[in-house]
């Protein structure tokens, strides 16, 4: 679909721009399941990007095929959700695509608290999800929400960044 395309162009292309391991994440290096801290325990080149919500898995499943060296964590509210991409669209989880059904924004928000890491959880966080009127869940962008108050405590890494699908 155009819409994912796009997505997935601006946020690789913002990226590139604000310095996070995209060419690294994409080369066909070692073990990509492996993930390595250098010398300053920062990630070289594991990228680890976070999308709430899941649909058909369109957009999670191009990041863990294009980029090699990256973790995708998918947290989707519905379990109806999954299966359906599962069975109708032929999305399939992996080591690096891991789908937590559950609530997206409670799931940043224990992340980021479990983490422990000064240097964050992820490079990325997509939101792609609607609540049944077809508006991004409050969760997702009110101040003193739950993926706001992840963001504060240490979701994302030091050139992480939030795209979010209006």
């Amino acid at each position: 679909l155009p819409y994912n395309q796009s997505l997935v162009a601006v946020l690789l292309a913002t990226l590139v721009a604000i310095g996070a391991p995209v060419a690294a994440a994409a080369a066909h290096r070692g073990n990509a399941d492996a993930c390595q801290d250098d010398d300053q325990g920062e990630h070289s080149e594991i990228m680890r990007i976070l999308c709430v919500g899941l649909g058909g898995g369109a957009v999670p499943s191009f990041l863990e095929q294009a980029l090699p060296r990256c973790r995708v964590d998918v947290a989707e509210l519905e379990p109806c959700v999954l299966q359906a991409a599962t069975e109708a669209m032929g999305f399939t989880q992996s080591p690096r695509l891991r789908v937590h059904v559950g609530d997206g924004a409670a799931f940043a928000l224990c992340m980021a608290q479990d983490s422990g890491a000064e240097c964050g959880v992820y490079d990325a966080v997509i939101v792609d999800a609607y609540d049944a009127e077809g508006n991004v869940p409050e969760a997702m962008w009110k101040p003193g929400g739950d993926l706001v108050r992840a963001v504060a405590s240490g979701l994302l890494r030091k050139r992480g960044l939030v795209a979010v699908n209006f």
